[in-house]
């Protein structure tokens, strides 16, 4: 569904799947169950998806992963490239997360970054 408002559509077009997904789920029961107009639920659908994830529009991404029986964390701007580098070192990637819940629970709200490989 390509988004009718094309502030909105810029926007969401900015999403990776995982949010987009949640946009498209939200703006069609706003749409249908709540009955309200198309170009406003999915207003209301992107204010949401960005509530619940403000880093959704960042372009960052963190995937959890599994290398050694250890459970890691990565941080990256190309989803593509993580997942090629995660192959390339036998990791199995386990989940992509937000990357604000990552440091919080995982590091106590403070985490140093490094370069990989």
């Amino acid at each position: 569904m390509n988004p009718v408002n094309p502030i909105v559509a810029d926007l969401v077009s900015r999403l990776d799947d995982n949010h987009r997904e949640q946009f498209e789920e939200r703006a069609a029961i706003m749409e249908f169950d709540a009955q309200l107009f198309r170009d406003i639920a999915e207003c209301l659908a992107l204010l949401d998806v960005l509530r619940r994830h403000p880093l959704a529009l960042a372009g960052i991404t963190a995937l959890q992963y599994e290398l050694d029986g250890e459970t890691q964390w990565l941080v990256t701007t190309d989803l593509a490239y993580a997942r090629e580098h995660l192959a390339d070192i036998c990791a199995n990637e386990a989940a992509v997360l937000d990357l604000a819940e990552v440091i919080e629970e995982q590091y106590g709200g403070v985490a140093m970054l490094t370069t990989v490989g």
